[in-house]
């Protein structure tokens, strides 16, 4: 009887492969430590997601009460000058819109009765006003009554120009460049509850 050779055998063994596992050697590549580029990369993409959560954390839950500029700190002075604006609409809007007199002598009496109006709300507002250097309030209060003044001052203007030429435009001072006057007035009036405190629209 012929015995297998254990030389053979040993050869023949030698000679086999063990196929590998993909789960072990799935396993092995997750034990393997990560690579510097790798590892900074990770750090860096959790970086970037953590900023992005705490923007929109910040956004939805963040302080969410704003100053806009102009308003006051004090409102008891806005609740007066309300009050007070109040009277010098309710006459100015008695009278007829200076934009539907027949002519220019009757705008010119239409506008120089309302602007009458106004120089009586701005003397009693200017009265009630803190001083300037008071406090912040006191000069933004003030500069507002000065921006009046100026408006004022350009309607009485246009009333002179309509005794001179009946087809006279009215003309607003700029309070900046390109930015007429009327806008900071009506924005301080708006923001500080005081509506009747804008400019009126009865010149059209």
């Amino acid at each position: 009887m012929v015995q297998p050779d254990p030389q053979s055998e040993g050869a023949s063994g030698g000679s086999e492969k063990i196929a590998s596992d993909p789960a072990i050697d799935s396993e092995t590549d997750d034990l393997e430590p990560l690579s510097f580029g790798r590892k900074t990369a990770r750090v860096l993409a959790i970086g970037v997601m953590l900023c992005i959560a705490a923007l929109w954390s910040y956004t939805l839950w963040g302080p969410t009460k704003k100053t806009p500029p102009g308003l006051l700190a004090d409102t008891s002075w806005a609740v007066q000058a309300q009050a007070i604006c109040t009277d010098a609409a309710a006459e100015i809007d008695a009278l007829p819109p200076a934009y539907t007199a027949a002519d220019a002598p009757a705008r010119a009496d239409v506008i120089m009765t309302a602007n009458e109006s106004l120089r009586t709300m701005l003397r009693r507002l200017a009265t009630t006003a803190p001083e300037a250097t008071a406090n912040n309030d006191g000069r933004m209060i003030n500069e507002w009554l000065t921006d009046w003044q100026t408006y004022l001052g350009d309607r009485d203007r246009y009333v002179d120009a309509l005794e001179a030429d009946p087809t006279a435009r009215f003309y607003v001072t700029e309070k900046v460049k390109g930015q007429q006057i009327t806008k900071p007035i009506d924005f301080f009036a708006k923001y500080n509850d005081m509506p009747n405190c804008m400019t009126p629209g009865d010149l059209g």
